[in-house]
């Protein structure tokens, strides 16, 4: 496919959804409890590489690795009517809600939410963590796993001080920071793989060419090959 025709392939939050859940589904399938533990040390490992690299953006920018910073510091933005945020509260512990979700809608619509809720065990904290490793958060309750909301308690306080700062931060960085779902889902498949590697050996690859597969079977060849050169 030629270059410009794969410039006008948009890549969504469904394709990086689905690509992960294709990942455990074959994962998990074919090792049970073993294969969960490889899918959480994958997400562990893709989230904590995302912080990482927001913290080292923040740093370039002369900005201190504080809590603030780790919600303005953000990778991705929804498209309008994708998400639906709240805050429960802000003290003495910040806690925020998710009553929308395109992820879980994602896994929903390709009957594969027994697979992707997987990503919503450790994937916020690990990205957390990833920007500041002494960091750490925890979701009590996800969509994913039947429950009305998601609910996220982040272990810090966000002070009226703090809201004012984040939205001035947020201002300041607008997109600089933010990356679209081709990237998204390219840094995806790269890491995931990765992880599948070191844990399997040459065993990886019989899942990966199964998730590859499926996933062309559903979204085309193009919604593979424009992933190609886009993590870096």
């Amino acid at each position: 496919m030629k270059m410009k025709e794969l410039n006008n392939i948009h890549c969504t939050i469904e394709h990086h959804a689905v690509l992960f859940a294709l990942f455990a589904k074959y994962t998990i399938e074919g090792m049970e409890e073993k294969g969960k533990e490889i899918i959480y040390t994958s997400i562990e490992n893709y989230g904590h590489e995302r912080g990482k690299r927001m913290a080292k953006r923040a740093i370039a920018n002369g900005d201190a690795l504080n809590f603030v910073n780790s919600q303005a510091y953000g990778e991705w933005v929804p498209e309008k009517g994708q998400m639906e945020f709240g805050i429960v509260r802000m003290e003495p512990e910040y806690i925020s809600n998710v009553t929308k979700c395109e992820w879980c809608a994602s896994w929903k619509k390709h009957n594969l939410l027994d697979y992707g809720k997987y990503y919503c065990i450790n994937i916020d904290s690990a990205v957390l963590n990833g920007f500041n490793e002494k960091f750490h958060m925890k979701a009590t309750s996800n969509l994913s796993f039947g429950a009305d909301h998601c609910e996220f308690h982040w272990e810090k306080p966000m002070n009226e001080e703090d809201n004012i700062k984040l939205a001035k931060k947020k201002v300041e960085l607008g997109t600089s920071c933010t990356r679209d779902f081709k990237f998204h889902t390219a840094h995806l498949l790269y890491s995931m793989s990765e992880t599948l590697k070191q844990e399997l050996g040459e065993e990886a690859e019989i899942i990966i060419d199964k998730v590859l597969k499926n996933y062309v079977e559903l979204f085309g060849e193009a919604y593979l090959s424009v992933l190609n050169e886009q993590y870096k």
